[in-house]
């Protein structure tokens, strides 16, 4: 079978984004909206900061905002702000260089920026400066450990909203435009209509149950499809708590779900693998849902994470070309773990409700859906609605398995190699705390398989753990998978979103 298609549930009727948030803060009005650092803003005045802010916004209906902040109330409060008047939101990373940025502004053309004070600007687009500390206090060896500075609050958030005509938003209008991360090339801009967040809202609610008592862990960033719409929209929509505390730390982490008794959450592996490093037998069963996307999760990571933790990780599979969800596990799921017996890769999971996964003839899996968007920025769309990922895959007993991305497979002496499956097994090793594989240019073989290791604490980097590696390898792996070369780093680069950078390795020699 090379096509599977998900229970169909109707998402024909879908509600711009601030209206959803006029009706949960109608529904919920005392239920907290979001908790941060101790400050919490209930649903009504989420509602009131969102139209007193609109008010004072110069923006008409089609205007590109750019938000540069991380996960503060601020986002959450401008996001639907913009949204009320028609604008379309640019969530950018603070951290981006200013050539970065500026490619951005150039291909968008936005109106003006909010950043927050440690955020990157240019001068090539006006720009408000907004406050991390405006809400809460940063406990102050944070606010040192990830450099955040002062800055005047430009935004008031307090004063009585002007009268304002009212916008009207249709579900067919661009809420956001994400730019992808630009893995080959350019980065390619993503134009999400009010429809397609809406589609991966209800996906989400339905799927995993969520209700107004939901508490969620937001530790993925806002300015990433994760954070934007696990932690956000999804949330608005439920009248769930988004618990936000500007940035990941795990520690931190762990403290929330115990204080706080949050009950679900979405990451990336590279976090679950750094909360499990300063797991302390803190308190973790308010957790019903610990899930995790946007990259491959290791087979060791999750039998490691059920024997300490309890629960498993649940995967999903996902781009910000689907607006988030594609595949989800079922839920709730206490089956084993779902591994491909050939390359002891865990599955993404099931289509979600109402979208269709088609494998081409070479294995890249093809997605459609009503949360899929149309196609790129300023270029034509997806031929009959199918968005094609770059990603290969597998699909067994209905479960989809997706392999590796296309464009990362190794080509040595002719024999095609998974970077995934060598990775897979280099997890299984006990000393490895990451890895990554890459082909490396050969000039006998095309390519050959270059291991980057991270070892965990407590060992270290020795010719003998090398050849240790290299031997366990030839256990699990036929000869010409098998790395050629171990190469030990003291870290391992990450995007943004805390994803694993493979290409940063691609260019070494």
């Amino acid at each position: 079978m090379n096509r599977v298609i998900g229970q169909t549930i109707d998402v024909n009727n879908p509600i711009p984004q601030y209206e959803i948030l006029k009706s949960t803060a109608q529904k919920h009005p005392e239920n907290i909206a979001i908790n941060y650092f101790g400050r919490k803003i209930t649903y009504k005045d989420l509602l009131f900061f969102t139209d007193n802010v609109s008010s004072q916004l110069k923006i008409e209906k089609g205007d590109i905002i750019i938000l540069s902040m991380q996960n503060i109330p601020q986002f959450v409060i401008l996001e639907y702000a913009i949204w009320k008047k028609g604008g379309i939101i640019l969530p950018v990373n603070p951290s981006y260089s200013e050539r970065e940025l500026e490619y951005l502004i150039s291909d968008s053309n936005p109106k003006f920026m909010i950043a927050s004070c440690e955020s990157i600007v240019s001068n090539k687009v006006p720009v408000i400066r907004t406050n991390p500390e405006t809400f809460s206090k940063i406990p102050s060896e944070l606010k040192d450990k990830w450099k955040i500075l002062d800055c005047k609050e430009e935004i008031d958030f307090s004063r009585s909203k002007d009268k304002i005509k009212e916008e009207k938003v249709s579900s067919e209008d661009l809420a956001l435009l994400m730019y992808t991360s630009g893995t080959t090339g350019k980065p390619k801009g993503v134009p999400i209509t009010h429809k397609n967040i809406f589609a991966s809202s209800i996906i989400y609610n339905k799927w995993f149950k969520f209700s107004e008592g939901d508490k969620v862990l937001g530790i993925a960033p806002f300015f990433h499809v994760t954070g934007q719409i696990f932690h956000i929209t999804t949330a608005i929509y439920s009248g769930s708590e988004i618990n936000a505390t500007f940035r990941f730390e795990p520690k931190l982490a762990l403290k929330v779900v115990e204080e706080n008794k949050t009950t679900v959450t979405m990451s990336v592996a590279t976090a679950y693998r750094a909360m499990l490093n300063v797991y302390n037998n803190e308190d973790l069963s308010s957790m019903r849902l610990w899930s995790s996307g946007g990259m491959p999760m290791p087979k060791a990571l999750e039998l490691e994470w059920k024997e300490k933790i309890g629960p498993w990780i649940y995967m999903a599979w996902g781009l910000t070309e689907t607006t988030s969800p594609a595949t989800l596990w079922p839920y709730p799921y206490d089956g084993k773990l779902p591994v491909d017996p050939e390359t002891g890769i865990v599955s993404s999971g099931i289509p979600v409700y109402s979208t269709e996964i088609l494998l081409g003839d070479d294995g890249e899996v093809f997605v459609k859906g009503p949360q899929v968007v149309s196609g790129y920025w300023k270029m034509d769309k997806f031929k009959d609605g199918w968005l094609p990922t770059g990603d290969l895959g597998k699909i067994i007993d209905g479960w989809i398995y997706i392999i590796d991305r296309k464009k990362e497979i190794i080509d040595a002496s002719g024999f095609k190699i998974m970077p995934r499956e060598v990775e897979e097994v280099l997890y299984m090793y006990p000393a490895v705390d990451e890895a990554v594989v890459v082909g490396l240019p050969d000039e006998y073989r095309g390519e050959t398989v270059v291991a980057y290791v991270k070892l965990k604490d407590g060992y270290y980097n020795t010719e003998e753990i090398k050849k240790d590696i290299i031997t366990f390898c030839r256990k699990y792996l036929a000869p010409y998978k098998v790395p050629k070369e171990i190469r030990f780093v003291n870290e391992i680069p990450k995007t943004p979103s805390g994803k694993i950078m493979r290409r940063a390795f691609r260019n070494d020699s």
